[in-house]
């Protein structure tokens, strides 16, 4: 059994590295990409209506083939709406500069919001991060179909055991929580960098050289931080499992 589990753990984890880099490629890098081929030849309006049209693709295919909302395009759709809005302001061009830090306000703000325990009907409000993992581990329009939740019984479907795991576990909520609010904040505190390094600078160049690496390398730490955290609540699930099964044999 413990053998089978090593030898199904190899091609689980290249489907979901597979999973998860076509996801971030079509929904992030991707529409990056156009937006600053197209800002060459087209206005900025045009080229960030364009550029955000991956993202809504994936949202609709996810909609029609799984009758799911895929979380992470339609915040990538949103940011470009907000982000051609702010584009159309006429004026300094600093505030140009800002429509970054705009987008990623209201992302950071939408984390946030989901740490609301707000409840409606059948409807329970989770984090931003559960959303995000529970949609790869479910078989969304990137998922990899896989999971490493322990099942109840044989036929219990992945998504069951997501809820399962979220009503029974404090630990696992406490995951989800921790590492979307340091999501959440992170992205606020990196706006208020960018406002301050945009306003302070010299020239507007320097303002978009000093941006950009400051941006670039405070989402590295976030991206850091989130692997270790994950690695680390992984290690400390299977502790407690293995506790519980030494118990239970007792």
């Amino acid at each position: 059994m413990a053998e089978n589990q090593r030898a199904d753990s190899g091609p689980s984890r290249i489907k979901t590295f597979i999973a998860v880099g076509s996801m971030i490629f079509v929904e992030v890098i991707l529409p990056i990409i156009l937006y600053f081929i197209l800002e060459k030849y087209l206005p900025v309006i045009w080229a960030l209506v364009i550029s955000g049209v991956p993202p809504l693709i994936v949202v609709i295919v996810g909609l029609i083939r799984h009758r799911r909302v895929d979380v992470l395009g339609v915040l990538i759709v949103f940011s470009f709406i907000v982000g051609a809005i702010v584009a159309g302001v006429q004026g300094d061009p600093r505030l140009y500069l800002l429509r970054e830090s705009f987008i990623t306000g209201v992302i950071g703000f939408v984390f946030l919001i989901t740490l609301i325990p707000i409840k409606v009907g059948s409807f329970r409000m989770r984090p931003m991060v559960f959303y995000f993992s529970k949609d790869m581990a479910t078989g969304g329009t990137f998922g990899s179909g896989g999971g490493h939740l322990q099942p109840i019984t044989e036929d219990e479907s992945i998504e069951a055991r997501w809820e399962r795991y979220w009503d029974s576990y404090p630990k696992f909520r406490q995951g989800f929580i921790v590492m979307t609010a340091v999501w959440g904040f992170g992205l606020l505190i990196e706006v208020v960098f960018r406002v301050i390094i945009i306003f302070r600078a010299p020239t507007i160049d320097q303002a978009v050289y000093i941006a950009s690496i400051a941006t670039y390398s405070w989402i590295a730490l976030l991206v850091l931080f989130t692997i270790v955290y994950s690695r680390w609540m992984a290690r400390m699930g299977q502790k407690r499992l293995a506790m519980a099964n030494a118990g239970q044999q007792l």
